[in-house]
């Protein structure tokens, strides 16, 4: 994260501060996917009950997924989500800023 918004830079410090720096984007991101679903769901003109069907999964799943209370969404489930939304996963490894120290490297 990084803006010009200076309530947001603000914001930004005091989360690097409190060192909570990947919770945090953890959090944006897992929202992030929670709302892809939902809205291209809808623009698809599918219900969570067709989406769950093409899916292979319950509505009630489709439901936890897009309000994110579905704790425990596997990879594979996200993939045949997209899959049955006409869409592709894209999963990427983003170097942090600095690594991480390990003992005995």
């Amino acid at each position: 994260m990084s803006t010009t918004n200076p309530g947001l830079a603000l914001l930004e410090k005091k989360v690097d501060e409190l060192g909570l720096r990947r919770e945090v984007e953890d959090e944006l991101a897992q929202i992030l996917i929670e709302h892809k679903i939902a809205n291209l769901r809808k623009r698809r003109g599918l219900t969570q009950a067709a989406l769950a069907a093409r899916s292979g999964v319950s509505q009630p799943m489709i439901a936890q997924i897009e309000s994110g209370k579905l704790n425990n969404l596997t990879l594979k489930t996200l993939a045949r989500t997209a899959r049955a939304l006409g869409a592709s996963l894209k999963i990427d490894l983003v170097p942090q800023a600095k690594p991480a120290s390990r003992r005995g490297s």
